[in-house]
């Protein structure tokens, strides 16, 4: 039975000026490829099937489309039909969270890019989390092609969607955002066994971890950690036994003055468990019947809030903003009672300082300098300042997660390595937040990545563009807390300035665009421009 290469789908972008690779599969002799514009003859390919697998090579193409593409083994009802494809500019999207990050996590701050959406030619191929270590796997997991539409939108890569607007407005040349991104990765995780040929400390690693019987063990063990701390959290939290989201303002529980770091209060710091925070805020007649948001920043580490007894949101970890809505008439004339719910799991909690809290009203944006969060447009009744709290219970630190799928090789295995075939205009590559603890080989690394990227590619001129960490102050914001610290994110701002003394590779800046107190910072916007302006400057642009 004939099939293709997942890339290879409906709504795919080609790159152009770049021959064409349709790979796949068959158990035919012979495939034949043609390329079809209303069924005009643009171009063919015939080629052997060696060992079950093929690849056809259609010549480079310009700009054009919509096109059908039409494959088929020669055999009885075995064939496939392609259909909505363009040519256009290709790339490819490589890294961590803040590239990863997705357009639903700014949609406060950029709300105009979520009226009525629809760029048709603007597209991506959303590759999901999976692991190898145990060889490249030619072929990918997941994936599909989705065009910009207000349901496709929220789960657009932020800083891609930025780059392919800007890339796509200056010129009207189709875009395809390849998303091969993940969360926490290190550079080693995307990097081959070849490419870490020279960094024996990271190839053992990537060795020990193709032990099936040890990996096992590990995610097994990850799994029976995680559970069983939040187990015996909720089975000793006096909270949930005694409904004290239910509970009217507790005037003996302790006061509190949120927004708050854990660490400066003397009798929080260090603390690990479920703590419950609650007080009182008052609405007018007039929004009784109103539907509302909740803004309420940041916490460390995991959430869930209630409003009238009423939960109105939870989040599981830390880094996401508490956006939740709260559902028309669940606000009361007068007195009502929001109570919090939050979980410390490593002794470093906090609710974060400089975000908003607060019951939104209307519609507006969301502001920053760099630090300080404001709602503009909207009517805000705050909600930092005093408040009640109480402990439900107090716990070991969870057992920490060995997060398996960024060690070496695992991502480059399962999810970069199907792609290599697929002809792209530019690779967008952002990370370093995951190896700020040894930056020494670094720069190292980087550049055995991009040659070694170039190499897959078949083109030893591919433009690489990667993104300078932004400002962040991570003594106070991340688990570590001391002052040592904070030489570890600064060094690898420094390191990543070394990394740009290969031809048709830059830096991009982003200092103005961080958040202090935020590792995921909204301001992405600049950043995609920027990474587009720099495409632009190697592509040749037609």
């Amino acid at each position: 039975m004939l099939r293709l290469s997942r890339l290879i789908s409906d709504g795919c972008i080609f790159q152009r000026n770049k021959e064409i690779r349709i790979t796949g599969w068959t158990d035919g002799e012979t495939i034949e490829v043609q390329l079809l514009a209303k069924e005009n003859l643009l171009a063919l390919a015939i080629t052997k099937v060696a060992g079950g697998s093929f690849t056809a090579i259609l010549p480079a193409m310009e700009v054009g489309g919509p096109y059908e593409l039409q494959v088929s083994s020669g055999k009885v009802d075995d064939a496939i039909n392609i259909s909505d494809i363009y040519i256009g500019d290709v790339f490819q999207l490589v890294g961590q969270s803040n590239i990863e990050f997705p357009m639903s996590r700014v949609k406060e701050s950029y709300p105009e890019e979520f009226d009525n959406p629809d760029i048709p030619l603007i597209r991506t191929f959303k590759v999901v989390e999976h692991r190898e270590f145990h060889g490249p796997l030619s072929e990918l997991e997941t994936g599909e092609w989705k065009a910009v539409k207000a349901e496709t939108l929220p789960d657009f890569s932020a800083v891609g969607y930025f780059m392919a607007k800007k890339l796509y407005t200056e010129t009207g040349i189709p875009v395809g955002l390849i998303d091969t991104t993940l969360g926490g990765s290190t550079i080693e995780s995307w990097m081959s066994a070849e490419m870490l040929a020279d960094f024996p400390e990271q190839k053992k690693i990537a060795e020990t971890y193709r032990d099936d019987a040890y990996l096992e063990k590990v995610l097994r063990e990850n799994e029976e950690n995680a559970t069983a701390w939040h187990a015996w959290i909720d089975e000793h939290d006096a909270g949930i036994a005694q409904r004290w989201h239910h509970e009217s303002y507790p005037d003996a529980w302790d006061d509190i003055t949120l927004p708050c770091i854990f660490k400066n209060d003397p009798r929080l710091n260090g603390f690990t468990g479920s703590i419950w925070l609650k007080r009182t805020f008052s609405i007018d007649g007039t929004k009784t019947g109103k539907q509302a948001l909740l803004w309420f920043g940041t916490m460390t580490d995991s959430d869930e809030i209630f409003i009238n007894g009423t939960s109105v949101g939870k989040t599981d970890y830390c880094y996401p903003p508490r956006r939740y809505e709260i559902p028309a008439g669940l606000l009361k004339e007068g007195e009502n009672d929001i109570t919090v719910r939050l979980l410390v799991e490593k002794g470093t909690g906090r609710v974060t300082d400089g975000k908003v809290y607060g019951i939104l009203f209307g519609n507006g944006k969301r502001v920053t300098d760099g630090f300080t969060e404001q709602a503009e447009g909207f009517e805000v009744i705050r909600l930092d300042g005093a408040w009640k709290y109480r402990i439900g219970t107090r716990s070991e630190k969870i057992q920490p997660t060995d997060f398996v799928s960024w060690k070496p090789t695992a991502l480059y295995n399962g999810m970069l390595y199907g792609c290599t075939f697929f002809n792209i205009g530019g690779l967008m590559f952002y990370q370093g937040e995951g190896n700020i603890l040894v930056t020494d080989i670094y720069p190292d690394e980087f550049k055995t990545m991009v040659n070694g990227y170039r190499k897959l590619w078949r083109d030893e001129d591919l433009p690489i563009v990667y993104v300078q960490l932004p400002e962040f102050d991570l003594v106070t914001y991340e688990p570590d807390g001391t002052d040592e610290v904070n030489t570890y994110w600064e060094n690898m701002q420094k390191c990543q300035e070394t990394c740009a003394d290969l031809p048709k590779v830059t830096m991009i800046k982003t200092i103005g665009s961080g958040e202090q107190n935020d590792l995921h910072p909204q301001r992405k916007k600049g950043i995609g421009v920027d990474a587009a302006l720099a495409m632009m400057k190697y592509a040749n642009r037609g």
